[in-house]
């Protein structure tokens, strides 16, 4: 019995076009991922805001009034005087507006109304909403440049493998790489920037088809 065995392997042009077709398929993919991060990360935040109000209810219903006491995170702030949004029931009852924030954060700050018994709040000092404690946001801005980066990198194999390679040679694709790799040293993020950077560095034109923003 003979058996068929094909020793040549694939041919370059097959890779490119596994690379073309993967590249298609993964780009919605990364863009869902993109915004499933944001959104995840945003609901860890109000999730924690509302355990923080909720926590800042329970010690006014029982009496701790010191906003010094309350256990409120330094990266997380009471955006407003309780005192100056507390409506008066009647009956020695109270209704607290209670307004909790993250610093640096785009979600709107997360409002939580207790009812509880008449009081004076003390201790309140305005929050410095924009101080900068190098501690915001950290978990977002990883997962974004790592989105970033994985789109970065796709669009670089493209743009090497039928762009680069078939005028210039490996040679130009080295400069590439490094052009890529000096504008991501240099912090700078955005794709149409780093593809223009890159295309510069070999005096090549952008196709319209990896125009991607």
């Amino acid at each position: 019995m003979k058996y068929l065995k094909n020793s040549l392997g694939m041919t370059l042009i097959e890779v490119l076009v596994a690379i073309a077709l993967f590249s298609i398929a993964a780009i919605p993919l990364l863009g869902v991922f993109h915004e499933s991060v944001i959104t995840t990360a945003d609901s860890k935040i109000r999730t924690k805001e509302a355990t923080i109000a909720q926590s800042i209810a329970e010690d006014i219903k029982a009496g701790n009034t010191n906003v010094s006491n309350w256990n409120i995170p330094s990266d997380y702030y009471l955006l407003e005087d309780p005192n100056q949004s507390k409506v008066n029931i009647g009956n020695g009852v109270t209704e607290y507006k209670i307004s909790i924030g993250k610093l640096q954060s785009n979600t709107q700050p997360f409002v939580l109304y207790a009812v509880a018994p008449s009081a004076e709040i003390t201790g309140y000092t305005p929050p410095n909403i924009y101080s900068d404690n190098g501690n915001y946001d950290d978990e977002i801005n990883r997962l974004k440049d790592i989105v970033t980066l994985v789109i970065v990198v796709v669009w670089a194999a493209l743009f090497a493998s039928f762009i680069v390679l078939p005028k210039l040679g490996f040679k130009g694709v080295v400069t590439v790489i490094n052009s890529i790799i000096d504008s991501w040293n240099k912090n700078i993020r955005t794709l149409k920037d780093i593809a223009t950077n890159a295309a510069k560095s070999v005096n090549l034109k952008i196709p319209w088809w990896l125009k991607w923003w």
